[in-house]
């Protein structure tokens, strides 16, 4: 940077601290989901294919 603008440096500040609680945000979400992708992906490889191409629907809420 070369000038020392207070509003760019405020500005910056505030993205970093935000970028910083996205990440530590989507890293705890990604731990706390990691353990039901993993078991989805696995049932995906292990379930054959169904004839044609049938396009998976969106799971409302997860069959237990």
């Amino acid at each position: 940077m070369m000038t020392k603008n207070p509003f760019m440096s405020a500005w910056l500040s505030w993205a970093n601290r935000a970028s910083g609680m996205w990440t530590s945000a989507a890293m705890s979400a990604a731990r706390r989901n990691q353990a039901t992708a993993q078991s989805a992906m696995i049932k995906a490889m292990m379930t054959p294919p169904k004839s044609g191409h049938a396009k998976p629907k969106r799971k409302s809420k997860p069959a237990r």
